[in-house]
């Protein structure tokens, strides 16, 4: 006989619940109760789903005699209205195993009312709040204990994260992890800024369509009470993204056996395919988060968006639907109980395998203009988003001035009309006018003429008669020694590459190294916006505690290389990179971390990083996992970043105690703001550090300040 289930609650998990049962022949729903959803309700709720999609049955509605059913597949469920657990009948209705997923009765003793109605068991579809047993399926299930009459299924990250720590500490011992959870929307979260549930998360009030919102949660620690080796050795924290669903769990984890990618990965799909198969699975493709909207495993684990920065210390990433995976584990839960609980069931069937407006930035401290310095005269070769954005800096700063622009792409009136306006930076603070006098043509900005060429070879661009001296190379083209140092030809004194180079030109990161640039230098890199970000933070954590490892994640918003739809990406190798920017999480190689051994050269071989591009107009944050030598507390390194920021890195790092999310930081200046309150530390030697950055304007900021750097350099 299927287990009989009762669905208390039918919110987003209890609908799928009831869908996932519907699906399993070893499960029947017998009743459900909501008090506040009335019968018809139930039916249009349970029927239409915008991320799983329309039911794939008959509903109906039908009363009797002051009795009332949903009639799903020509069978009907009992429906009740009760607020009182133990008012439910689930005995009379044949539900013994019921699911509790009204996020209210999470304790043995509110969740034991259900008894009182006549319930066997309980299943709570979340973490409990006191000592009620947490099974994971393919973890700990089998230490159920018939005894047992209230568990958890635990939460739907902890069901990604264990079944991964399981396989990679049995086989190679884990000796101290730090998760990150880059996590879809959920039903708690607000489509508009308001009070949060309690008050008390006053980051989880922000609106969730337009942010990404660090938050705490228990899923790692959770790890420890389901696999108690691992009790300490783990923790972790959350990053709340604007996609509706599918998950994604970043864990980086320090290894006793010395293990190569290659073996780690082996391991997984040997228990993939083996006693977890069916919770743990894999992936080799470049897949995106929509990808796994209703794969029914608990972990996927993708091959190829994991990374290692040697032998003990790796970084691996696992995708979950939080809803559907979750809500079949809840189901087979129940399934498995009432077989250890002395019921004759079929043999489980094996799951499927998936197929597969600018706020103010809360810290009003950043200063970072340059003062007392020589005027600086630029010109810009490319203005699309960065050359623009260089442009409105350079706008902004007393010590430099635009001369030139230069863009073989886009005429005279669709300058002015791109620089005017911009969704996420808003209305430009000034005049802007077009103007054409003798075969010549000018952008007139707040009454002053600057000359505008369309040339596509730098050579010809003439920057030297425009008075342009220190060219900011935006094209995303002109990246070598070789290419950039055209310019010259035109008459440019220097060029800085805004992007990290392709070659040996030196990359420059204001604050970190740029006292090391040499008047000899005539092509110059300002590395990339994450480099920007990262390195003020690395040099200072590492000069005061000594970093003896590190693996970096951003959490990066889209960039205009990123596409609408699905298509090719450009150049046909990022096969992720061309999925649709708005719809999805996506893993992606990023040279940020590794370039920041080059700007601070101690760092070399010591940090590497990868990118989550998550769909969000602006602002990323950098969320950096490291080793220390010597060891601190928490509040130790965030007083030596404080104490940088208020001091020889004042204006490029700065911090926040504030319960920001990403929105606060659109047109902060800083390079890299910290997050005190968003970090956590497992020890006094394992930590992670998380910092914003507006990847546009507090990057563009920097460039134009490195141009007046070199140029008072140069004399």
């Amino acid at each position: 006989m299927p287990v009989g289930m009762g669905i208390n609650g039918f919110g987003r998990i209890g609908r799928l619940v009831f869908r996932a049962a519907s699906g399993n022949p070893d499960a029947e729903v017998k009743a459900i109760n909501d008090p506040f959803m009335d019968l018809e309700y139930m039916v249009y709720q349970l029927k239409y789903d915008s991320v799983h999609k329309t039911f794939g049955g008959t509903i109906a509605a039908k009363k009797d005699a002051g009795k009332e059913f949903l009639v799903v597949n020509g069978k009907e469920i009992a429906v009740f209205h009760e607020k009182d657990p133990a008012a439910i009948k689930w005995g009379e209705s044949g539900a013994e195993y019921v699911c509790e997923s009204t996020g209210i009765f999470t304790t043995q003793e509110k969740a034991a009312l259900h008894i009182g109605g006549g319930a066997k068991k309980v299943i709570i579809s979340a973490p409990p709040k006191d000592a009620v047993p947490m099974y994971v399926m393919g973890v700990n299930h089998e230490n159920y204990k018939s005894s047992d009459t209230v568990v958890s299924n635990a939460s739907c990250t902890t069901n990604c994260l264990a079944p991964l720590t399981k396989v990679v500490h049995e086989n190679f011992g884990i000796v101290e992890g730090l998760m990150t959870t880059v996590h879809a929307m959920t039903a708690t979260q607000l489509t508009v800024d308001g009070p949060s549930r309690g008050g008390k998360d006053w980051r989880g009030g922000r609106c969730a369509s337009q942010n990404i919102i660090p938050s705490s949660t228990g899923a790692a620690k959770a790890v420890g009470v389901v696999i108690p080796d691992m009790k300490g050795k783990l923790t972790g924290m959350a990053f709340r993204v604007p996609t509706p669903d599918v998950s994604v769990v970043d864990l980086t984890c320090r290894l006793s056996k010395p293990a190569k990618y290659e073996e780690i990965v082996k391991a997984i799909k040997d228990a993939a395919a083996g006693p977890m198969k069916g919770v743990l699975d894999w992936t080799d493709e470049e897949v995106v988060s929509t990808d796994f909207v209703t794969c029914k495993a608990s972990s996927i684990f993708d091959e190829k968006a994991g990374i290692s920065l040697n032998d003990n210390f790796v970084k691996l990433v696992s995708w979950y639907d939080n809803e559907w995976g979750y809500s079949n584990r809840l189901v087979e839960l129940a399934i498995h109980m009432k077989k250890v609980d002395g019921c004759e069931l079929p043999e489980r069937t094996v799951p499927e395998l998936c197929a597969f407006a600018a706020a103010p930035h809360a810290v009003a401290r950043v200063q970072s203009e340059l003062e007392g310095l020589v005027s600086n005269c630029m010109g810009i070769n490319g203005f699309g988003r960065i050359g623009r954005l260089v442009f409105r800096a350079a706008s902004g700063n007393p010590d430099a001035e635009v001369k030139a622009i230069n863009d073989p792409f886009m005429d005279l009136e669709y300058m002015v009309y791109q620089l005017k306006y911009d969704s996420v930076h808003k209305t430009f603070g000034g005049t802007i006018a077009a103007k054409k006098d003798g075969g010549k043509e000018f952008l007139v900005v707040n009454g002053k003429e600057i000359a505008v060429f369309h040339e596509k070879d730098p050579a010809a661009i003439k920057w030297g008669e425009s008075g342009a001296e220190y060219v900011c190379e935006s094209t995303g083209i002109f990246t070598t020694q070789e290419k950039a140092a055209l310019h010259i030809g035109g008459g440019a004194k220097k060029v800085i590459i805004s992007a990290p180079p392709k070659d040996a030109v030196p990359m420059y990161v204001m604050g970190v190294n740029h006292e090391n640039y040499k008047s000899t230098d005539t092509v110059v890199s300002n590395a990339s916006c994450t480099t920007n970000c990262l390195a003020p933070l690395t040099k200072v954590v590492h000069e005061n505690f000594g970093i003896v490892e590190g693996l970096m994640t951003t959490v990066h918003a889209m960039t205009a290389t990123q596409l609408t739809v699905d298509g090719p990406s450009r150049g046909g190798k990022d096969w992720r990179g061309g999925r649709c920017a708005s719809q999805n999480i996506i893993p992606s190689s990023t040279g940020a971390a590794k370039a920041v051994g080059k700007v601070i050269p101690d760092m070399n071989g010591k940090l590497t990083g990868m990118a989550f591009r998550v769909p969000t107009p602006d602002v990323s944050v950098v969320d950096l996992t490291c080793r220390l030598s010597k060891p601190a507390k928490y509040e130790e390194i965030v007083k030596a970043i404080k104490d940088a920021a208020a001091g020889p890195m004042k204006g490029v790092l700065d911090w926040t105690d504030e319960e920001v999310v990403s929105t606060d930081f659109v047109t902060c200046k800083a390079s890299s703001i910290f997050d005190e309150k968003a970090g956590i530390s497992l020890n006094d030697n394992f930590v992670k550090l998380v910092s914003w950055y507006d990847n546009e304007w507090g990057y563009s900021n920097r460039l134009v300040e490195l141009a007046i750097h070199m140029k008072k350099v140069d004399g």
